[in-house]
């Protein structure tokens, strides 16, 4: 017959097993949170001001807790690791747009070679655009496409001597392969503002069409929100006029980059490029209706979060540390993408990213 255990140990127990009983409530209700967090944002992501809201403000409490769970639980309750590691696995992925290359996991070759491009929102040139293009140019790319980058800036040829460039309203484009304005798209009256600038770049591995993008801001709408105006609604309404009209922007900007489609000698669509500031993460409801069809680069072979936007100082939030991605780079499916990050410099409130391409001629 075995002895009971002496009152002693008995005791010393009691306060470990109140501990992992709190450590697991805690952890099912984080996963909860984050179950629920995640299915708020993919269903109502610009669909109403707080779908709004909540798709551009950071998200990282919803990894923290998990994180800081799984470390008290390695210590009191090892069942609960699991539920924090689940909760960390969704919080990282589809609630903050965290990546993992799927392709170099399994063993699957990447080109390592090809026609790299760089895309960033320059913001008037401010605050330290030489830092901007020292960055770039430390990628040796072979296509650049700037926004807000409006005149003609004395840094732009002595960074690319001898490159073909082409600079219209606030777009600037830039290739070391001959190049060709297509077109350029106004939003119809939505916003003043134009949206695309097109090119043709006769690359040696084949023409491709480049579309430059530049898409409306949804901050404008939050700039003149009161706490009268959230109680009588009249500035939530506003958000949600606003957001429907950059919602008409993008698919006016789709419309376009449709019919804007070149050929070649033999009548064949050429592959299409699309890259630029898009103002709106992939978790959106204006991105998913506008570019479904598309591959997104970092999406697909970017490692992390991506984040791009926006890199300045903050009151309530970390300086130079962004917390969405709404730069992009897109592609259809005549290119393959073998490489895509973003960049670490602070000399734009946009982080630049870049990619690995290539097409058959």
């Amino acid at each position: 017959m075995i002895d009971p255990a002496p009152p002693q140990a008995a005791a010393a127990r009691s306060p470990l097993r109140r501990s992992a009983k709190i450590v697991r409530i805690l952890s099912l209700l984080t996963l909860a949170a984050v179950v629920l967090a995640t299915g708020v944002l993919w269903l109502v992501s610009e669909r109403t001001w707080w779908g709004t809201l909540f798709t551009f403000l950071p998200r990282h409490a919803f990894l923290a807790a998990p994180t800081l769970l799984l470390v008290c639980s390695l210590f009191t309750d090892r069942r609960s690791i699991f539920i924090n590691l689940a909760g960390m696995a969704l919080a990282a992925g589809p609630l903050m747009g965290g990546r993992v290359p799927l392709v170099p996991l399994f063993g699957g070759k990447m080109p390592e070679s090809g026609l790299k491009v760089v895309s960033c929102n320059v913001q008037v040139f401010q605050p330290d655009f030489e830092s901007v293009l020292r960055e770039i140019t430390a990628l040796s790319p072979d296509v650049v496409a700037l926004q807000e980058a409006p005149g003609d800036h004395d840094l732009l040829p002595r960074y690319f001597p001898g490159w073909h460039t082409l600079r219209e309203d606030q777009y600037w484009i830039g290739s070391r392969f001959p190049l060709r304005k297509v077109d350029l798209c106004n939003s119809g009256g939505v916003f003043p503002q134009p949206t695309v600038l097109s090119v043709r770049i006769e690359a040696p591995q084949g023409p491709f069409v480049l579309h430059d993008v530049h898409l409306t801001t949804p901050r404008f709408a939050f700039l003149k929100m009161t706490w009268r105006s959230i109680f009588d609604g009249s500035t939530l309404r506003k958000v949600e006029a606003y957001t429907a009209r950059r919602l008409n922007e993008a698919l006016e900007a789709r419309a376009y980059v449709d019919r804007n489609n070149a050929k070649d000698k033999e009548g064949s669509p050429l592959p299409v490029l699309i890259m630029g500031d898009f103002n709106t993460p992939c978790v959106s409801r204006l991105y998913r209706e506008a570019w479904h069809g598309f591959t997104n680069a970092f999406n697909q072979v970017g490692l992390g979060f991506g984040y791009t936007a926006p890199c300045k100082n903050h009151r309530i939030w970390f300086n130079d540390v962004p917390w969405v991605r709404i730069d992009h780079i897109l592609v259809d499916d005549r290119w393959t993408v073998s490489g895509c990050d973003v960049g670490r410099g602070h000399g734009s409130d946009h982080r630049l990213i870049w990619a690995l391409l290539t097409h058959g001629k």
